[in-house]
């Protein structure tokens, strides 16, 4: 078996974790549904300019409604207990914006390219069984 496709590996995977541009998959034996191990792969972000600009809306139209909220919130108290509110609220409304937008650079299409390479890895503890047309654990 030289060329592997994610259709194929669809179902080894118990569990993928994302993290930023790290992708963690657990991988299982589809016939017992015994955890066979674990692997990581990065992602690549989309260079396309479509998938660049769609990034770029994602983080624009994030960041507007949430430090839009922040501002009303200020704005709703006003004084000094506005200020007070406004620097918390401005705070908390980055962090929400950074995890918002943390994998808006990413596709569907990069995340499963990270799972094929990832597997890559765990490939010699599966063999592939044609009848069944899936990979089992050794």
């Amino acid at each position: 078996m030289d060329s592997v496709g994610y259709e194929m590996i669809l179902a080894n995977v118990a569990k993928v974790d994302v993290n930023g541009n790290q992708v963690q998959v657990t991988w299982k034996c589809p016939v017992t549904g015994q955890v066979v191990g674990e692997s990581t792969a990065t992602m690549t972000a989309d260079p396309s300019v479509t998938g660049r600009v769609f990034a770029s809306v994602k983080r624009t139209v994030a960041s507007e409604v949430i430090f839009g909220a922040a501002r009303f919130v200020s704005d709703l108290l006003g004084g000094a207990a506005g200020r007070v509110v406004s620097n918390a609220a401005y705070t908390a409304a980055g962090d929400i914006n950074a995890r918002v937008t943390d994998g808006v650079d990413y596709t569907e299409d990069s995340r499963k390219a990270a799972i094929l390479a990832a597997f890559e890895t765990m490939k010699p503890s599966f063999t592939w069984n044609e009848n069944r047309r899936q990979f089992v654990a050794r």
